[in-house]
């Protein structure tokens, strides 16, 4: 019986380290092949704080990711639809319970902002939104249609990157 079991952890054990041995050998390498610059514009439209504040952060950890592997981001997040409440100075409208959520973002982007990621409000959902593009947070810039703004920096050469 003994044995069984042993034989059993053993088994286990060889599949954990397999699979740890497979994770350090992760590599973009032959996507990014040839490649100095990657640009990208993200169009979010999340409808939660929650996701909202992870991916932000995860648009960092890409940059990052590429300045490792010696590739210049240049990336553009534009938000539409009710994401542009999560980008306000004052949070009116904002629930108690996505307050730490919403503080997060607003955080992130002025972080990434220094970075060089530049993050847009689409016009059409601030006014849905009855959100006055003064009441942004400074980080923030306003345009008249993410729809627009993303077909301008995609005929750019911007790669489209939707998260809906």
């Amino acid at each position: 019986m003994n044995f069984r079991i042993l034989a059993i952890i053993l088994i286990i054990s060889s599949g954990l380290f397999s699979c740890i041995s497979q994770g350090n050998t992760l590599s973009d390498a032959q996507a990014l092949s040839g490649l100095h610059l990657a640009k990208a514009v993200f169009l979010v439209n999340i409808k939660n704080p929650n996701a909202v504040a992870h991916l932000v952060k995860v648009i960092g950890l890409t940059r990052k990711q590429l300045l490792q592997q010696k590739v210049t981001p240049h990336f553009i997040v534009v938000f539409i639809g009710p994401d542009v409440a999560f980008l306000t100075k004052n949070r009116r409208g904002i629930p108690y319970t996505e307050e730490r959520a919403v503080a997060t973002i607003e955080h992130e982007i002025g972080m990434l902002t220094k970075e060089g990621i530049r993050f847009q409000a689409c016009g059409v959902a601030l006014h849905g939104m009855d959100v006055h593009p003064s009441a942004l947070i400074p980080t923030v810039q306003p345009v008249e249609s993410g729809f627009i703004s993303v077909i301008a920096y995609q005929q750019r050469g911007y790669a489209l990157v939707p998260v809906y």
